[in-house]
């Protein structure tokens, strides 16, 4: 009788941690909604504002013809914040002389630009949007995407500058002697994150399968990320509190082109995202 009550305690006890457990480290930070960081708040409230007044025009018109142009309504004040996002955000970056990405969500691409100048473009094959992003409205998704994004650090699986190590010769005779030029370096596989301001981390991957030694690197860089999270989890559970969910895009390319985007890109580049 003894040992039958201390079992349904234990199985009591160990199912309410299990259940505490699962509500801090996944049911709540999913459920939970967190306000994404804004940009310049006064611009974008004229840009609702102006949206709002079209609205109560089109309410003060016959209900026959607002039931037919309501939803075309929405839709095109909707492309026209984000042609103006786009517009003015290349307008910010014309001034500066180095290179930044265009992240077009809508059309699936990846530009790299200077000065409004396409310089190189590739097309996203695959993407994933976190759901702490699609669970805001698009007012909210706009005025957070407001202006560039700015990088603040990133990891990834290949080297941003290789540099090839060459012995000078000692005198012109041997100078001659040497004429193998250094071999051509293997082109690494591709698993990049960069950490932006605003809370939004983008991921990019390659399309093709890595090789062993890629795979290997590759992993320890993806639990590197899913160590920091898991700390992450410990830390709201020691601290009963939980920070808020880290917005996350992740982009799937070909190999070249994703080798040319980080190698191309300055040290902190900046990033339009058009979504």
């Amino acid at each position: 009788m003894k040992n039958k009550i201390a079992f349904w305690i234990i199985t009591f006890g160990l199912t309410i941690l299990i259940l505490y457990i699962s509500v801090i480290t996944i049911i709540r930070p999913v459920f939970t909604t967190h306000a994404l960081p804004k940009t310049t708040a006064r611009i974008i409230e004229k840009i609702v504002k102006s949206g709002k007044d079209d609205i109560k025009k089109q309410e003060d018109e016959p209900m026959a013809s607002k039931a037919d142009t309501n939803g075309d309504s929405v839709h095109k004040l909707l492309e026209f914040k984000r042609k103006e996002i786009l517009v003015r955000s290349r307008f910010l970056l014309a001034s500066d002389d180095s290179m930044y990405l265009i992240l077009d969500l809508i059309n699936d691409l990846a530009i790299l630009e200077l000065k409004g100048i396409s310089l190189h473009e590739c097309p996203i094959l695959h993407k994933e949007i976190s759901n702490s992003i699609k669970s805001y409205s698009a007012d909210a998704l706009l005025s957070w995407s407001y202006e560039p994004f700015e990088m603040k650090t990133v990891d990834a699986t290949i080297p941003k500058i290789i540099f090839i190590e060459k012995i000078a010769p000692k005198d012109t005779l041997e100078a001659n002697k040497t004429v193998a030029e250094p071999k051509e370096t293997k082109l690494g596989d591709v698993f990049i994150v960069m950490e932006f301001d605003r809370n939004l981390r983008l991921v990019i991957s390659q399309s093709e399968k890595p090789d062993v030694e890629g795979e290997k690197i590759i992993g320890d860089l993806k639990r590197k990320y899913s160590k920091a999270e898991i700390s992450r989890s410990i830390k709201g559970l020691l601290n009963f509190t939980r920070e808020s969910v880290k917005p996350q895009i992740e982009i799937i390319i070909p190999k070249s082109d994703a080798t040319i985007l980080y190698k191309a890109l300055p040290d902190n580049p900046r990033m339009i995202l058009r979504m």
